[in-house]
């Protein structure tokens, strides 16, 4: 399997997940160094690989990586992201720049398209397995694309963006056995959420949550993406995984 954003946060959480349980795993991020190192922790059945998914070259050349290493690719799950905290209006009453969109739209969604469109075409050339199928991608939305609040507006619309991806794509690889889901997660305990959101701030937040009221885990987030991929019936799906929380204004 190949895991975009796999040096920290939910994709650390997956490939640790997927790992010990005999998955060949290969862990893209910028941060090659870092990627090689997890990936030597993890053991034989892991690589690592330095590419900022932004840039299409360089994940033509972490997937060519990953087939040369392991033969192919069967499972493939993007979490790699940026949250940048954007309004319409500045705090001066100026029109904001659309430098930090640019920014969010690269990663977030040009970004999370490089590396499907390469997975998928290396899946397409897999044997069939039961019910056809090759391959499996799963995608990371947030539950800001529902329920996105002030300052949000920029990367809201990024995740967005990839939900509305989900079943054309599914739609594309109909009978071709591709399936392609993505999971719109809530407060999980990643650095992401801990660089936006102040301590004081979260507890607040906590009673938003139903049931759990905590930050989920990595792997929780993992033990649903696995559960993914188990499930073959699961197919052209967004899907929260949130404990009931919804974003407050």
């Amino acid at each position: 399997m190949l895991v975009a954003g796999g040096t920290s946060g939910l994709g650390l959480g997956v490939a640790r997940h997927f790992s010990a349980r005999g998955a060949n795993v290969v862990i893209v991020g910028r941060r090659g160094r870092l990627a090689a190192q997890i990936a030597s922790d993890l053991g034989d059945n892991a690589l690592g690989v330095g590419a900022d998914i932004a840039d299409a070259e360089a994940v033509a050349a972490a997937v060519a990586a990953t087939v040369d290493r392991f033969g192919t690719i069967d499972i493939n799950v993007n979490t790699a992201g940026i949250l940048i905290p954007t309004t319409l209006v500045t705090g001066t009453g100026e029109p904001t720049d659309s430098s930090e969109l640019v920014r969010l739209v690269n990663t977030n969604l040009v970004g999370t398209f490089n590396v499907m469109t390469r997975a998928a075409a290396v899946m397409l050339g897999n044997p069939p397995g039961e019910d056809g199928e090759r391959g499996v991608i799963i995608n990371t939305s947030s539950i800001a694309a529902h329920d996105g609040t002030i300052g949000l507006v920029c990367y809201s619309a990024t995740k967005g963006a990839l939900e509305g991806m989900t079943l054309p794509a599914a739609r594309e690889f109909a009978g071709r056995g591709i399936r392609v889901n993505t999971i719109a997660p809530g407060g999980f305990d990643t650095p992401m959420v801990h660089d936006y959101v102040q301590d004081g701030v979260m507890d607040e937040q906590f009673t938003q949550f139903v049931n759990p009221r905590r930050l989920g885990t990595p792997d929780e987030f993992a033990a649903f993406a696995a559960h993914i991929v188990e499930n073959r019936y699961f197919n052209a799906a967004n899907l929260r995984l949130d404990a009931g929380y919804r974003i407050p204004l």
